[in-house]
């Protein structure tokens, strides 16, 4: 009896490591493909983009899959941050593409790691206030600013709601982010009063 016992336990358990190794496989991918999504939108790939995605999408409903039946594999670290990273991706290309949110219905996820991903969308938007500076396009990056600045003050509206592990680490670099950028995006501007000024007053020289 207790032979039988530890046989179907060690059976048990060969059949839980190997999900968990397919269960962290998947995410990790999901992962990578969501990371690759954000730079392609970055690049403004909007097909190669949306590919990735919805390739990152087919791996987390595996992972819900395997979920279900060892809810507990739910909880592990990998896997909320696949989830959080697709999410952020997502969120990133429709603001790109669209200049709206989507919903968390619309990117499928529990409102729970919508928010999270979306704690780390300042960041990304940073980088393309920064590439617009580069190339002179001020307003797209004031816009990037701006819409930078309402996901955080969104955010900080949460504080009497319970808070989500983590989130309030993502808002203070977000806090940071935001102040960085609004330097440099100033900073610019200053700059380019200076040289309409310095133009004006050569051409009235001349």
């Amino acid at each position: 009896m207790l032979e039988e016992l530890v046989r179907r336990a060690a059976d048990e358990l060969r059949v839980r490591e190997a999900a968990i190794d397919d269960v962290m496989d998947k995410a990790r991918r999901a992962r990578v493909l969501s990371k690759q999504a954000i730079i392609r939108t970055h690049n403004g790939a909007l097909g190669d983009a949306e590919g990735r995605l919805d390739e990152a999408k087919k791996f987390l409903e595996e992972v819900s899959i395997i979920v279900e039946d060892y809810p507990d594999l739910g909880r592990f670290e990998q896997v909320n941050a696949a989830s959080e990273e697709y999410s952020e991706a997502r969120i990133i290309h429709s603001l790109t593409f669209s200049g709206s949110f989507p919903s968390p219905e619309e990117v499928g996820v529990p409102i729970h790691v919508y928010i999270m991903g979306l704690g780390d969308v300042p960041g990304e938007l940073r980088r393309q206030a920064l590439d617009a500076l580069r190339v002179g396009d001020m307003e797209l990056a004031e816009a990037r600013l701006e819409t930078m600045e309402s996901i955080y003050l969104s955010l900080v509206s949460m504080e009497e709601a319970p808070m989500l592990k983590g989130l309030r680490r993502k808002m203070d670099i977000a806090r940071g982010v935001i102040e960085r950028t609004r330097s440099e995006i100033t900073a610019e501007a200053g700059r380019r009063r200076l040289d309409e000024s310095v133009k004006r007053l050569a051409e009235r020289l001349e």
